[in-house]
């Protein structure tokens, strides 16, 4: 696949997921069960582009999406909604999350088109089996974090509006006790996920720069996200956090985590700073 392919099945995915969107939000405001099924369909016709992209990408450069702003952030972006349609498919009255989830996916794509779409090669000394367990792991915990996210924020939004036109758009929902469950068990799974991606990191660390841990701010920003997201946890299992105080214990920790994950290399000089920015 030519680079040119790729950018135009990248715009198709944008489009794509600007109309879900739309109409995620549409079939929401005015109650439209219909709408919300054409948007989900959209949403997942919106993966197949963005899987010929990336995959198209991959063969071309000769590695993964790990290198650069424009490959990391689409990644994960498409990990995201990956996991939000295997939700929508266990859980079908959880359409409502469209309205946060597929937006920030929207953004996250739209994002990444602006930036440098340099072909960065991984040289011999970053070349690992590391390396690939690192970036998985990443894209997983991201995708949980952000999943919860969603189902924390229209956790608070029901609460908050037990009665009136909003609870009668969200009746078809399951309980609050199953989505603040969700929200938990997204992020435990994300922490999990999390605390493998800085374990593998640390191993990759050391064979491609000869040290494990070297405080670099992309490695102290991962730690101090998987701590947060410990704290998180921690008022879950022995403080008895649940509902909303949970939900918004789940919400506050996600800037923490975005700030780690693309915001450290544009703000801080490190050594991560080429591979993640494409500068």
């Amino acid at each position: 696949m030519t680079q040119t392919t790729e950018i135009v099945f990248m715009w198709v995915t944008v489009s794509l997921y600007a109309l879900a969107s739309a109409l995620f939000i549409i079939g929401f405001v005015f109650r439209k069960e219909r709408v919300s099924s054409v948007a989900l369909a959209v949403t997942v016709v919106g993966l197949v582009p963005h899987l010929a992209a990336i995959a198209g990408r991959w063969v071309r450069v000769g590695h993964g999406p790990f290198i650069g702003f424009y490959e990391v952030v689409s990644s994960y972006a498409f990990v995201g909604v990956v996991a939000f349609c295997l939700l929508l498919w266990r859980y079908r009255s959880l359409r409502a999350t469209g309205i946060v989830l597929m937006p920030l996916a929207f953004l996250a794509v739209g994002g990444a088109m602006l930036a440098p779409k340099s072909e960065l090669q991984v040289t011999a000394t970053l070349a690992s089996y590391w390396l690939a367990v690192h970036v998985a792991f990443a894209k997983l915990s991201y995708g949980s974090f952000i999943t919860a996210f969603g189902l924390a924020v229209i956790h608070i939004i029901r609460d908050r509006r037990p009665d009136g036109p909003m609870a009668a758009r969200l009746a078809k929902l399951p309980p609050q006790d199953v989505i603040d469950d969700l929200t938990f068990k997204f992020v435990a799974a994300g922490f999990i996920f999390l605390g493998v991606m800085i374990a593998a990191g640390a191993i990759w660390a050391n064979e491609a720069w000869g040290r494990y841990w070297g405080w670099d701010p992309i490695e102290t920003w991962s730690l101090i996200s998987w701590l947060c997201y410990a704290v998180v946890l921690h008022l879950r299992l022995t403080m008895g956090w649940k509902g909303s105080r949970f939900s918004w214990a789940a919400i506050a920790a996600l800037p923490v985590m975005l700030f780690a994950a693309v915001g450290v290399a544009v703000v801080y000089n490190t050594i991560h700073g080429a591979y993640l920015t494409g500068y």
